[in-house]
């Protein structure tokens, strides 16, 4: 009976699923409360594609809970870098959430941020979250089931990345602590600083109830630039890491929690957290008819163009997701303008070295200001798709 519960439905009408995944679960009381429910809506792209929550889900969430409980429900999220808010929730189908007067739609990084101290914390002792954060009383976490390439996989702890104020989530990304990565390695060899920060998070925030939108899930190269998979299925729990434990148990049948550090490092972190899913007792016992097999993120970056050259070392997953969707989204311009002889040269990641980088080689991001004169720097954190391409343009005129 102290074991973590967590509730599992599947059906293609995605409501009834979210319906009877929370029917299965005794729900924290939210009465009189202020409801944060936090999707993950970090990018400007179109719904149901596995990169942004699915707001049928969300909207389920919000007439299930709304209709039991006498509450204030927020709806919210800040997304990456470079990324407007509004259009990002606009273009993945959330208008009619943002229009229901019965839900205050607002952008988390609209007011000052507040600091939190985290005294617990291996890599970050501070951190800026949203302003309003005085304000919320419990936090729903509903995000998208996705693989991630830099995280192993991007779940409802994951998900809570959104709460830190605008650019101080790319602090997480640079953070250097050599001492502390050679001390976990051996016993966790994937680890890296922004999987300890993540899991310093936990000290400070935590969701009274999580559920995991895998109507469509996405595989391989997580966050954004991976392939969708209808799923259908809903994971709903008081217990956010039993339930990211038991998404990883459905999709990924050959992982342990090594293969995604920070929920390693959060289940290290008190005795009673559970550590795989014989810890956790699910709703229908029998999880395992939900298992569906997801492609993993890939370790390496291949760009499989002849007429592009492409370096990467120690990116992130924002720059990389960039380059990937420039890649594909531009293919025909690129064709066009380069061949193998006289390729496209991109490079991104703080850890270039400048033998490898020719004069004509776009340098994406702020991360590769050191080697900003070894070729064409391109500034941003990241910079968006449109203006990489407008200045590969503009090269291509002055070179004719």
């Amino acid at each position: 009976m102290d074991k973590p519960i967590v509730s599992l439905a599947r059906n293609e009408n995605i409501e009834l699923a979210v319906i009877q995944a929370l029917d299965q679960i005794k729900l924290p009381n939210l009465n009189n409360k202020t409801i944060l429910l936090k999707p993950n809506v970090g990018r400007e792209v179109g719904p149901k594609l596995g990169v942004n929550t699915n707001p049928d889900v969300v909207s389920a969430v919000f007439n299930y809970l709304n209709s039991r409980f006498e509450a204030k429900f927020l709806l919210g999220d800040s997304p990456i870098i470079n990324t407007d808010t509004n259009k990002a929730f606009i273009s993945s189908g959330y208008s009619n959430l943002i229009n229901n007067n019965k839900l205050q739609y607002i952008d988390l990084d609209d007011p000052p941020p507040i600091t939190l101290k985290i005294p617990k914390g291996r890599v970050i002792k501070d951190i800026k979250v949203t302003g309003y954060w005085n304000e919320i009383d419990c936090i729903i976490s509903i995000p998208v089931l996705k693989m991630h390439m830099h995280c192993g996989a991007s779940l409802s702890f994951k998900n809570l990345k959104g709460i830190i104020y605008k650019r101080n989530k790319i602090k997480l990304h640079h953070l250097q602590f050599p001492e502390i990565i050679a001390q976990l390695k051996p016993n966790l060899n994937k680890v890296k600083e922004l999987d300890i920060a993540i899991s310093d998070l936990s000290h400070i925030i935590k969701p009274e109830l999580v559920i995991i939108d895998a109507s469509y899930a996405l595989e391989g190269m997580g966050p954004s630039s991976g392939n969708k998979v209808k799923m259908d299925t809903i994971i709903a729990s008081n217990n956010f890491l039993a339930a990211d434990i038991i998404a990883l148990a459905l999709t990924r049948q050959d992982w342990s929690l090594n293969d995604v550090p920070h929920l390693k490092l959060i289940s290290e972190l008190g005795k009673k957290n559970p550590k795989s899913y014989r810890d956790i007792v699910t709703i229908p016992e029998d999880f395992q008819k939900f298992k569906r097999n997801l492609e993993a993120p890939p370790t390496t970056i291949t760009i499989k163009y002849n007429n592009v050259r492409f370096i990467s070392e120690q990116a992130c997953s924002a720059c990389l997701s960039t380059v990937t969707n420039l890649l594909k989204n531009n293919i025909e311009f690129i064709e066009e303008n380069y061949t193998s002889d006289n390729p496209l040269r991109i490079a991104i990641g703080k850890g270039l070295n400048e033998s490898d980088l020719y004069e004509d080689t776009f340098l994406i991001g702020n991360c590769t200001a050191n080697n900003k004169d070894s070729g064409i720097f391109i500034k941003g954190c990241t910079p968006v798709e449109s203006s990489i391409i407008d200045i590969i343009r503009k090269k291509i005129e002055e070179r004719k």
